[in-house]
């Protein structure tokens, strides 16, 4: 087992850093947890506890952020407009005049589908 610093021991980040480097050691050793302790120098009440503190404190996957098409809003014309209703009740509306490739672009990014 390293020798740990006195000033380690008071600075939670580096416990916290010790503690995350000694489990990814766990992960690659093969032992049990009783005989990665025992090595370690460590009880197996404190590992228990660290493990479940680093998984709870683990970051989050990135999430996906929502693609976004470039729109340009104009006056529309007169007449009712044309509606893109989704089976999740979600609605767009677009004036009569509006490009089919407009209403395409954002009808595939409603569904999450690439144009």
């Amino acid at each position: 087992m390293p020798a740990v610093p006195a000033a380690s021991r008071r600075d939670p980040a580096a416990t916290r850093r010790r503690w995350a480097e000694r489990l990814e050691r766990f992960r690659r050793s093969g032992q049990t947890i009783a005989q990665f302790c025992a090595a370690e120098g460590v009880s197996p009440p404190s590992f228990y506890v660290w493990r479940r503190t680093l998984a709870d404190h683990a970051p989050s996957p990135v999430p996906v952020t929502p693609t976004l098409v470039p729109i340009r809003l104009t006056p529309s014309p007169a007449g009712p407009p044309i509606e893109v209703v989704f089976p999740s009740g979600t609605v767009l509306r677009f004036p009569v005049d509006a490009r089919p490739e407009v209403i395409a672009a954002l009808v595939h990014a409603v569904e999450g589908r690439p144009c």
